[in-house]
């Protein structure tokens, strides 16, 4: 890790598993970059963005208090986080809700960001790429 803690790290993975990609049949976080590049983000962040970002990972790890849950976010099972993520959703308290979604924007670019991921739900950027540069290549453009 370059600039997270484990502690860190484990957070960022069970909130990205929970919000990002609860469904199973995409892969779950341990199995792609999600979290290096997360990390490597933040390693090249502002201190101060890092800062704030640490901050919310530890409000997200201790919210399923505030939305009547008595575990931290990463002792809940997948039901509990899915129960979780709703009481998220309808919450009244739109700081908590305003910290959810910053959270889940940073780690929707860190988990969709992985090369292996897109491959394997059909996306291929260097054939999209190569598709595009035979095209203007045919239509005579620069």
């Amino acid at each position: 890790m370059k600039a997270l803690t484990r502690r860190e790290a484990s957070i960022f993975a069970c909130f990205t598993d929970a919000v990002v990609a609860p469904e199973p049949v995409l892969p779950a976080v341990r199995e792609t970059d999600a979290v290096d590049f997360f990390d490597d983000w933040m390693a090249h962040s502002p201190r101060a963005n890092r800062l704030g970002m640490r901050a919310l990972l530890y409000v997200l790890e201790l919210s399923p208090w505030l939305t009547g849950s008595r575990a931290r976010l990463r002792q809940l099972d997948s039901a509990g986080r899915a129960r979780w993520v709703r009481a998220i959703e309808h919450a009244r308290r739109p700081q908590l809700k305003l910290v959810f979604k910053l959270v889940k924007g940073a780690a929707q670019l860190s988990y969709w960001g992985d090369d292996g991921l897109m491959l394997a739900v059909g996306y291929d950027a260097e054939a999209n790429a190569r598709r595009g540069r035979e095209l203007r290549a045919r239509e005579g453009r620069p």
